[in-house]
């Protein structure tokens, strides 16, 4: 059995949810059956040449990597549900699905006679590929730049409109085929939606599994945040599934597959997921800037991104960005947000060097020409690809650049590059708004809280931070400030009645001890960074903006 999943770099040990797993022949004799690994079992199988397997699977994990079966629905990912053999895993595989009679359709992005089955898979890898959906869900299909799509709600509640999610899904696909110029669907492309909870997605050859809440339409910000995961994945049919890093050309579900290339296969997809939605027209220029500097806001808000390359970040995934820890956000970096801004960054660059006759986009689409599933090269792309690609595309400068944005922790010149578009990044709105209006200035001690508890419990200590100095660690427990009782409901007004520099006393808890520490007050680590255009934009600065965003703009001048 898988010990991973494609897509979601952790060990997850799928084989300790088999139960009862037993052998037969085709005449019902049992066959001896070992374990000898902790995802492998050894049948003797004696003088028969077919061996029945059967055994139980713990479902009780609503997740896109997991699976999930209850009353109503079940969700299977195959990672966590089949067993293979190195002799059949490149065998034609067979999926016949039983269920409920109340339960109306099956979806699965597998070929089959009906909605009942059998499924057919040309190898196990294309298996592990297809999660399925069973039960009583909503179907809307439609059509982009000839290719088929359906999105298959479950959960939906009087709250989601999905005419209107269907239409925007049409507007993304179109704009996701329109930047590839190729259509890789040989059938339908499943948006499975599973609208009960959380935020997640994971991408596969023909679908997509995502899950959120069926209230995320009540606001704005929540839906436009659907909206980008459901791109993000969508992008990954090309860039990641039919383009992949040389490590993951042949999937090894025994143990770790490292790359340095997940900076790429994610991060980049993380920078187009954004972009296409303004393109696609289902955002407006506001909401993308918003997007935008909010993974500018959450990169800069890690010490780690100073510690970390975008190359390490992608190495070390199994250990790190899956397996979080309080002392995490100092030491790592996401891959997604530095592969995002570096992309930023080395797109603005690519159009400084041509005048804004070349593009990331040319990159990306010469990078699928060569190594996507219809490319001239065969076996996922090295090391240095792009960088290559790049190269040849602008400049030796440009692709030198892109190098030392991998290989080191250095930050990316974002303001540079949005200087270049007439936009500026504002990265402390609130603070500035009050020192315009003569109002105290947010404060903190660069400490986060853990939201999980009503108890004010420091989740993390920023390095630099004046509570670092102090020596406040994560999970100690904040008690009081001068003396004063300080609780969830009123530690933001006493916090914020200090000044910058002031020094004051907290009494903390830590392991069921009493301690005190003497910290500095700050500025406030920044609820979120703005993205303005410059008080007076040129003509010019237009133009790269409109070329760059791929729609018309309005600015007022």
């Amino acid at each position: 059995m898988p010990s991973w999943t494609p897509g979601s770099y952790l060990i997850r040990d799928y084989a300790g949810q088999v139960e009862r797993l037993e052998a037969r022949a085709p005449d019902g004799t049992n066959l001896p059956v070992t374990k000898v690994a902790k995802n492998r079992w050894r049948i003797d199988t004696g003088n028969a040449d077919e061996a029945v397997v059967a055994y139980d699977v713990w479902a009780g994990s609503l997740s896109v990597q997991d699976s999930w079966v209850e009353s109503d629905f079940a969700l299977l990912n195959g990672a966590s549900l089949y067993l293979y053999s190195e002799e059949s895993r490149n065998l034609p595989q067979h999926l016949e699905v039983v269920r409920p009679a109340d339960w109306a359709r099956v979806y699965v992005a597998l070929p089959g006679p009906d909605s009942q089955g059998p499924y057919r898979a040309q190898d196990f890898d294309e298996l592990v590929d297809s999660p399925l959906l069973a039960g009583n869900a909503a179907e809307y299909r439609f059509e982009a730049g000839g290719a088929e799509f359906a999105l298959v709600n479950y959960g939906e509640t009087e709250q989601w409109d999905s005419d209107k999610a269907a239409e925007d899904l049409f507007r993304i696909a179109q704009a996701h085929l329109d930047f590839w110029d190729v259509n890789p669907f040989d059938r339908r492309y499943l948006f499975v939606n599973i609208l009960l909870s959380g935020k997640s997605g994971l991408e596969h050859d023909h679908s997509t599994v995502i899950m959120g809440s069926p209230s995320l339409m009540r606001r704005r910000e929540d839906y436009v945040d659907w909206l980008a995961l459901a791109s993000h994945e969508l992008f990954h049919a090309w860039n990641v599934r039919r383009m992949r890093p040389r490590a993951l050309s042949e999937y090894n579900y025994d143990e770790e597959v490292y790359t340095r290339e997940l900076w790429l296969a994610e991060g980049l997809t993380s920078y187009y997921d954004n972009l296409l939605l303004f393109r696609a027209a289902v955002v407006t220029v506001q909401e993308l800037f918003d997007l935008l500097a909010t993974e500018m806001q959450q990169f800069e808000l890690q010490p780690g991104r100073l510690v970390t390359s975008a190359e390490l970040a992608s190495f070390d995934s199994w250990v790190r960005h899956y397996k979080p820890t309080a002392n995490l956000i100092n030491s790592n970096s996401s891959y997604y947000r530095m592969g995002s801004l570096i992309g930023f960054v080395i797109d603005t660059a690519i159009r400084q060097d041509t005048n804004g006759r070349r593009s990331l986009d040319d990159a990306m689409r010469e990078m699928y020409a060569r190594y996507g599933s219809l490319g001239e090269e065969v076996g996922g792309y090295p090391a240095g690809a792009l960088r290559d690609i790049v190269t040849a595309l602008a400049s030796k400068e440009t692709g030198a650049l892109l190098h030392t944005l991998l290989t080191t922790a250095t930050d990316p010149d974002i303001d540079g590059a949005l200087d270049w578009y007439g936009l500026t990044l504002v990265r402390a709105p609130d603070r500035q708004a009050a020192e315009d209006a003569g109002k105290p200035v947010p404060v903190d001690f660069g400490v986060t809280w853990r939201p999980d508890t009503p108890l004010l419990v420091v989740e993390h200590v920023l390095h630099g931070s004046t509570a670092a100095e102090a020596g406040i660690l994560p999970n100690d427990e904040l008690l009081a400030i001068d003396a004063r009782r300080t609780t969830r409901e009123n530690h933001l007004a006493l916090i914020n009645a200090l000044k910058p520099g002031e020094v004051v006393t907290l009494t903390l808890s830590r392991h069921q001890r009493l301690i005190t520490r003497e910290v500095a007050v700050q500025h406030a680590i920044p609820a979120k960074y703005l993205i303005t255009t410059k008080p007076s934009v040129s003509r010019r600065e237009e133009g790269r903006l409109e070329n760059w965003l791929g729609r018309p703009l309005q600015i007022a001048r």
